[in-house]
């Protein structure tokens, strides 16, 4: 449809022109006869300018008002030819720069009065025909120029409104490109949320599998298939992630995202690894919409994995968890020595926990607690929940 219009426009600029004026041309040699008479020739002269009234309008409504204004001094009369006026009136209205528009509209009423006035020479009722005859061509005048400056009243608009059309595509475009980008950082976090939680566990199994391996064999062949579940489980849940990014439909059903509910969970394959956990939960965690309870279950994901790869052996972590009328309450304790360990500059959990609060317009605070080892306290704004 589009390819349609654009070859109309094309056809209406190139030819339509042509064609109005051989249309035109057609009645004085036609219709009057193949004779080229004098007559019929100027009515030719007249005409022909209209070629130019798109591409040149104000040549073209130059070239008829001089050529009129020596009919005036060659002809007593009006012509065939005349009608190149309003033609061109319409032109330079619809077409011509805006300084030509009014100048337009004034030349062809000057003009009106010039052959209103000249026409009526020698005529018993000068003041009254010359008046007739000047409402008269005055009317056709403003009619035609008229006619063009709504032409041109409306092309701009339409100008406009395919402007506006192409800007808000654009808009669209970019707004695509934002959300993509922001999807693209929310499924990076998660998948470090997931890296980092599973291979520090895997990690701390196999230490203890190493050092187990000598001494108590079947301890060790438990660790093992400990790290094989977490390994598993881990590789399912990125699998989950990984599948947002697929744009084809391969009927895989994907489990849905980790909540709050599942901390306990998490906790228990946690202490399955060796690390002492204590959960306290105050309120119902059920109750939460999926984006809190999955911003919920990370935060504590990200700090217990802090514990795991900062706190030292024997560490021991509580987690206290409030959900009250409008928000949840986090609170992450250790007693390792992860509150003295310098920064390596190679891990982004804080930083993630904090993008993560942002977006719930919550607050989160990290670092060293009083007495040693290492806090994490959060609150998560939860509107869904209240009442």
């Amino acid at each position: 449809m589009r390819e349609r219009s654009d070859f109309w426009r094309r056809l209406d600029t190139r030819w339509l022109d042509v064609g109005i004026t051989a249309t035109l041309l057609v009645v004085p040699f036609v219709s009057f006869g193949i004779a080229l008479q004098g007559g019929d020739l100027f009515n030719a002269v007249l005409i022909v300018p209209l070629v130019l009234r798109r591409k040149a309008p104000v040549v073209m409504f130059s070239a008829i008002c001089v050529l009129l204004l020596a009919q005036t001094i060659v002809f007593d009369g009006p012509r065939y030819g005349d009608i190149a006026l309003l033609f061109g009136l319409y032109a330079i209205a619809a077409y011509g720069p805006a300084w030509a528009v009014w100048g337009g509209l004034v030349a062809g009423i000057l003009g009106a009065a010039i052959a209103s006035t000249a026409w009526g020479v020698g005529a018993p009722e000068d003041i009254a025909g010359t008046t007739y005859r000047f409402v008269l061509l005055s009317t056709l005048v403003v009619a035609s120029w008229l006619l063009g400056f709504l032409a041109r009243t409306r092309r701009a608009y339409v100008a406009s409104l395919e402007q506006r059309a192409e800007q808000l595509e654009r808009d669209a475009e970019q707004q695509a490109q934002i959300a993509t980008a922001a999807e693209r950082a929310r499924i990076a976090r998660e998948m470090h949320d997931v890296v980092a939680h599973s291979l520090s566990v895997m990690v701390v199994q196999a230490d203890g599998a190493l050092y187990a391996a000598d001494k108590r064999p079947e301890f060790a062949l438990e660790t093992l298939h400990t790290i094989s579940e977490t390994g598993r489980a881990s590789l399912v849940e990125m699998r989950k992630l990984l599948g947002l990014l697929r744009g084809d439909d391969d009927g895989v059903e994907l489990a849905p995202m980790p909540g709050a509910s599942d901390i306990a969970e998490m906790v228990d394959q946690l202490r399955a690894s060796g690390l002492a956990v204590e959960l306290s939960v105050m309120g119902n965690l059920a109750r939460l919409d999926s984006p809190t309870g999955l911003t919920v279950y990370r935060i504590v994901q990200e700090a217990l994995t802090n514990t795991l790869k900062h706190g030292g052996p024997g560490v021991t972590a509580a987690v206290d968890l409030r959900v009250t009328t409008d928000s949840v309450r986090i609170q992450v304790d250790d007693d390792g020595r992860g509150g003295t360990t310098p920064d390596d500059g190679q891990g982004h959990g804080i930083l993630g926990m904090r993008e993560r609060i942002a977006v719930h317009a919550g607050e989160v605070e990290a670092g060293p607690r009083p007495g040693g080892g290492f806090r994490v306290r959060a609150v998560v704004p939860a509107p869904a929940v209240a009442g």
